[in-house]
């Protein structure tokens, strides 16, 4: 008996707190030019947190000119978009941040990492 129901709570618990996000969250690492969507409800107030893993850094490109060879950058970029509506919010991350945001438009979602690979919790 008392195992059902702990059984029944492990099941439910991950659940909390979490119905304006449909999918149950993000939880993944994402590298350059790599996208993780999400769907959110209008007014979830969700918790972002974005661990840099790596920052890219310009060089490798025989495109660039050696002033640009020579700058050293000190973060990641992140940004979390709406599917039809654009761009929720844009940071700068050199370590590890947590953001608290509020979805202004229902809908499908998408994050992404720039100039690096970053751990991304989206709760």
């Amino acid at each position: 008996m008392h195992r059902r129901s702990f059984l029944a709570l492990a099941a439910v618990t991950p659940l909390a707190g979490c119905t304006s996000l449909l999918g149950g969250g993000v939880d993944t690492t994402l590298s350059e030019g790599e996208l993780v969507e999400f769907d959110a409800d209008e007014g979830a107030e969700l918790t972002v947190t974005v661990d840099v893993v790596e920052i890219e850094q310009p060089g490798d490109d025989d495109d660039l000119t050696t002033d640009e060879a020579d700058v050293e950058r000190d973060s990641v970029g992140f940004q979390i978009r709406h599917d039809e509506e654009g761009v929720v919010d844009t940071w700068s991350v050199e370590d590890t941040e947590e953001f608290d945001i509020t979805i202004e438009h229902g809908g499908s979602h998408s994050a992404m990492v720039m100039s690096g690979e970053a751990d991304v919790t989206i709760s």
